[in-house]
């Protein structure tokens, strides 16, 4: 569909620096693009920007975003073939030449910026002298089935990422002649849910939202593009939190602009990490032992390490911020800046802050490869050094790993004093494992005053937990309403969740759908649910299908919400 050219954004959250990071900085490479295909990780671009304009609008940047992308591939390490405004005769021939130079290939990176539909149960994306009406017998003559493209161009067996950079909005942007709507025939749709195998699909907007063309206006690239490009930059993103970070990042740069915010989302299927960039090899420093378990007490301080960061250099990120933000969002941030290898040195060298980050790091394998027992290194250094989060998130670590009943009294212990130093993310974690009966009989009494000293502090969670009870439900309301309509979708997936609870989720239906394009599990499946029910929104069974699906394929969906929607769409 259209990508819109609307209004004027407000800055991202995340500074854009260095080659990578700033898509507007330099013009892109002429020649990026042409080479034969080498290695084993190869990326097809596609970008249509000349569609005529009095049939089409024309889209400026959509030619420009696969030259900035194009650049950000190669430096990657993934090989890239450019294709720009080709008509059908000329995507066909590009996509048999393209797809015999890649047949040794292991993963597969496909990119469209253009106009596209949904007609027939398959998504088309549009040539550029395709026209704008057609009748059902041309469709497959004169638009190219994404799904087709798919099965042409990737080897057996390799893995897919697919981005679309297209509007999604409910008028069709194609039409279907001769078919009759009112006889209940189905026409033209936006672009729908893509069955691509082994793989991920990431859409640049959400399903009946525009595609906006630049922000801010004179961008010679689209949000999404230079978002896609931004965070390439970041080695060690595994694709799911690259996937959250490029999100986030575009739903800040087009907040309050007309026809904003946009809100990327994603889906699909795939067994083991998967990385554009792949985490840097970092020394080990420290100590770490051969088991999680190993540690009696924390590891004496290691040398400073080569290339580590000046003392100070992550002033910017204050305790407040670490209690109440999600971790690979600053980590992202930090990394947007720094290598990993000079954020370890940094560790290396004392810093408890650089610990904790190096340890959370470690531990899920976020910017660099996951190793358990060097995470727990780091984390016991920066919690021996008094540091709340370290402690923090060293408890977490400890019941999250088979804990001994000793690494359960010790987990307690920790978040008391992280809890004590005015940690809000600790409070939210203790309150809950007091209340779960985690470190003996449910204390709900206590686990209420931690939730509300939590909440006081702005921590989502905290603020969530609070509307459950009669007392304090309408004033934490109020909070997640005001989280939700300061641009943060984390606000408007715990309204959705608060009113589902309350059984009044035709106050909050808005807040899901919300939610559910940001990527949060439980919005979409209670999205789905509403559907399938007519709960608070008209019934429609194929919306249902269509959000339990994207649910189903998040990790993180509680038991109670994958019985929630069972049965939906299965």
């Amino acid at each position: 569909m259209m990508r819109w050219q609307y209004g004027a954004a407000l800055a991202a959250a995340l500074v854009l620096m260095g080659g990578l990071a700033s898509a507007a900085s330099a013009q892109p490479s002429a020649t990026c693009g042409t080479a034969p295909l080498k290695g084993d990780r190869v990326a097809l671009l596609i970008g249509n920007s000349a569609y005529n304009d009095w049939e089409w609008p024309s889209l400026r940047n959509a030619v420009n975003d696969i030259g900035y992308v194009c650049d950000a591939m190669a430096k990657a390490g993934i090989s890239p073939r450019v294709v720009n405004n080709a008509d059908k005769a000329g995507l066909d021939a590009a996509l048999a030449k393209f797809a015999e130079e890649a047949k040794g290939a292991k993963s597969v990176v496909l990119y469209y910026a253009g106009h596209g539909f949904e007609y027939g149960g398959r998504n088309w994306l549009v040539p550029v002298e395709a026209p704008p009406a057609t009748r059902r017998a041309d469709v497959e003559k004169r638009y190219l089935s994404i799904e087709a493209l798919v099965k042409r161009v990737v080897p057996p067996g390799a893995f897919t990422l697919l981005f679309v950079d297209a509007c999604r909005t409910p008028d069709p942007v194609v039409r279907i002649e001769d078919t009759d709507i009112a006889k209940g025939e189905a026409g033209s749709a936006p672009l729908g849910l893509l069955d691509i195998g082994q793989g991920a699909v990431f859409y640049s907007t959400a399903k009946g939202r525009p595609a906006l063309d630049f922000a801010p206006v004179g961008s010679p690239v689209s949000p999404f593009a230079a978002a896609v490009v931004a965070e390439l930059g970041i080695p060690g993103l595994e694709i799911s939190d690259y996937f959250k970070v490029v999100s986030r990042d575009v739903y800040k740069r087009t907040y309050g602009m007309e026809l904003g915010p946009q809100q990327p989302f994603h889906y699909g299927s795939w067994f083991d990490d998967y990385y554009l960039v792949a985490p840097p090899e970092v020394p080990e420093s420290v100590k770490s032992g051969p088991t999680l378990g190993a540690f009696a007490a924390p590891p004496g301080p290691p040398p400073v390490a080569r290339g580590a960061l000046k003392p100070g250099a992550l002033a910017d990120i204050s305790l407040d911020r670490l209690a109440i933000e999600d971790e690979p969002i600053i980590i992202a941030d930090v990394l947007s800046h720094h290598p990993a290898a000079e954020l370890i040195g940094l560790a290396d060298g004392g810093d408890p802050l650089a610990q904790h980050l190096a340890g959370y790091m470690f531990s899920l394998g976020v910017g660099v490869k996951k190793d358990v027992p060097r995470a727990r290194a780091y984390l016991e250094q920066s919690a021996a050094q008094g540091f709340p989060a370290g402690q923090q998130e060293l408890a977490y670590l400890l019941l999250e790993n088979d804990p001994t009943p000793a690494d359960v009294k010790r987990a307690y212990d920790l978040y008391i004093a992280s809890s004590n130093a005015g940690f809000s993310k600790a409070k939210t974690h203790l309150a809950y494992r007091l209340a779960s009966g985690t470190f003996g009989p449910p204390d709900f009494v206590r686990s209420q005053a931690l939730y509300a000293e939590a909440a006081e502090k702005w921590h989502p969670a905290a603020i969530f937990a609070l509307t459950y009870f009669a007392t304090t439900r309408e004033a934490n309301l109020k909070r997640l309403r005001a989280i939700a309509d300061a641009g943060n979708p984390e606000g408007s997936h715990w309204l959705c969740e608060a009113h589902f609870a309350d059984k009044t989720l035709k106050d909050a239906i808005e807040d899901c759908g919300v939610g559910a394009r940001a990527g949060f599990a439980g919005s979409r499946a209670i999205l789905a649910w509403a559907y399938a029910k007519g709960d608070g929104v008209a019934a429609d069974p194929k919306e249902a299908v269509f959000w339990a699906k994207l649910a189903r394929d998040l990790p993180e969906l509680r038991k109670d919400q994958r019985d929630l929607i069972a049965g939906i769409g299965e």
